[in-house]
C-alpha cells in the first residue's frame, strides 16, 4: 500500500540502534509538516524512514513529494507510515534539447 503527500522535513533525527524484548533493530525518524493541496500546513508529526533511507542515505531538510507505505513497527508491531521515497517539490524533468532547424 503506497501513498504520496507533500511534506516539509524540518529535522532529521539520528540513526538509533535499539533492542526490545531481545530483538535488535534500527530506527531513524524525521520531523515533518504535512502540507495541504493549497500549500498551507495541515499538521506536524514524525515519520519513520524506511530501511533504504537511513544513515548516509537519510534526506536533508526541505520540501518533498513523499512516497510512504504502511508497515508494522519493529518494536510493537503497530502499523504506521514509513517514508519509502522522496522527490524534491517542484523538481521538473530535464528540458528536451531544441530541435535543429
Amino acid at each position: 500500500m503506497n501513498h504520496t503527500s507533500l511534506i516539509q522535513i524540518i529535522k532529521v533525527g539520528e540513526l538509533q540502534n535499539k533492542t526490545f524484548e531481545g530483538r535488535s533493530y534500527q530506527v531513524q525518524e524525521c520531523e515533518c509538516i504535512l502540507i495541504n493541496d493549497d500549500g498551507t500546513p495541515e499538521a506536524v508529526g514524525v515519520l519513520r524512514l524506511g530501511d533504504q533511507m537511513r544513515g548516509d542515505k537519510a534526506p536533508t531538510v526541505g520540501t518533498y513529494s513523499a512516497k510512504f507505505s504502511l508497515k508494522p513497527s519493529p518494536k510493537d508491531r503497530k502499523i504506521g507510515a514509513v517514508l519509502t521515497g522522496l522527490t524534491p517539490a517542484g523538481k521538473q524533468p530535464p528540458a528536451a534539447a531544441p530541435r535543429p532547424q
